[in-house]
């Protein structure tokens, strides 16, 4: 095997050991169970609260850097429109594909409801139903994601030639900062689901990592594993710190309380790329390659949310469970319940689509 091969298949590997991770984090991140207050009042709960949500909060800038990671590695040999082209082919598709069954199934079930004597909401405005549904899915779900990271690519592409120039990449790191800063004067609307301009410097750097991939590679290498282990504990607790302060500081904009989890805060974006670093220096887990990644991960990402909004009501309600009246403790527990849930059933249904070549079209790459 040649070097060059060799090297790529380095790369792939340390890619698809993280893309693992990071959509573990995702799953994990949106299986909590919200209470309908969202936040809790004594500092105990939030402190528990908080430890169990910002401990995953790499997974989103992870995936845009691993994202940016391989289109420096594809740019080169292709043209900007067949790069889209085969993104739009093997994400936006499978992505309108699963919104599609995904808005059928809030349908569905709202027919039941009303089946069985039930109301059914927005019987006399369908078109003003339809689009507050649609808006719920694109921008209250995981599939804000697919949108928010074509765009980054396009944003990307549109400034291809001065793509390896340390001014974009500087451009684009205070274009993300605006969003941190912003998410406490909301002169913006500061949802990190709605931030078109927030995530493209993460694609940025994935794409600069891969041109000086083997001066990073021997800069890790000299990194003390103890060393990225203390900044990452470090990072985490000041990143805690913020989103508790967040959470009691009383900001909110239109009546609406701040997001204290906003993915875009400064210092959980410095927790990601410490946290990057860390699992870089880690390497790759051996039994990772036996879930294939690479065929896996996107599936997972469109399917979940289905499960958690669709699926585990269909569980949950009838045993009276919901957030209201738990402890932080509590809902701890039970969003580990349904990550495990979530994340095996998801799994299970793209593996079995990947087997069948008419449609595994549907879960993509």
């Amino acid at each position: 095997m040649s070097a060059d091969l060799k090297k790529e298949k380095a790369n792939y590997d340390f890619i698809d050991s993280l893309r693992f991770i990071a959509i573990i984090t995702i799953v994990i991140e949106h299986s909590y169970m919200w209470p309908k207050s969202l936040y809790f009042n004594t500092l105990s709960e939030q402190w528990i609260q908080t430890l169990t949500m910002q401990i995953f909060k790499f997974g989103t800038v992870t995936f845009y850097i691993l994202a940016g990671f391989l289109i420096g590695d594809k740019i080169k040999t292709t043209t900007s429109l067949a790069y889209l082209k085969r993104r739009f082919d093997g994400t936006f598709k499978p992505w309108l594909f699963w919104l599609s069954l995904f808005l059928i199934l809030i349908y569905a079930d709202l027919m039941v409801i009303y089946f069985k004597g039930g109301d059914f909401p927005g019987g006399d405005k369908p078109w003003a139903f339809l689009g507050d549904k649609l808006y719920y899915i694109v921008f209250d779900t995981s599939f804000w994601f697919i949108l928010n990271f074509l765009g980054s690519i396009s944003i990307l592409l549109i400034f291809r030639k001065y793509l390896y120039s340390y001014k974009l990449g500087v451009f684009l790191s205070i274009c993300s900062f605006f969003y941190s800063i912003n998410l406490y004067y909301e002169w913006i609307p500061s949802r990190h689901t709605t931030a078109v301009l927030g995530f493209v410097f993460y694609l940025w750097l994935g794409v600069i990592m891969h041109k000086y991939y083997d001066l990073f590679n021997a800069w890790i290498k000299k990194r003390s594993l103890v060393l990225l282990w203390t900044l990452t504990i470090i990072t985490f607790v000041i990143s805690c710190l913020e989103s508790i302060y967040l959470m009691n500081s009383g900001i909110e904009h239109a009546g609406v309380r701040v997001d204290p989890y906003n993915t875009l805060r400064f210092t959980n974006i410095v927790y990601s790329l410490v946290t990057f670093l860390l699992l870089y220096k880690i390497g790759n887990l051996k039994f990772i390659k036996n879930l294939n990644p690479r065929s896996t991960t996107y599936g997972i990402h469109l399917i979940h949310f289905i499960i958690i909004a669709q699926i585990l009501p269909l569980i949950f309600r009838p045993l009276n469970i919901s957030g209201e009246g738990m402890s932080s403790l509590d809902l701890v527990f039970i969003q580990y319940g349904r990550f495990l849930f979530t994340y095996l059933v998801s799994y299970l249904l793209v593996y079995i689509i990947n087997k069948i070549d008419k449609i595994k079209w549907i879960v993509g790459q």
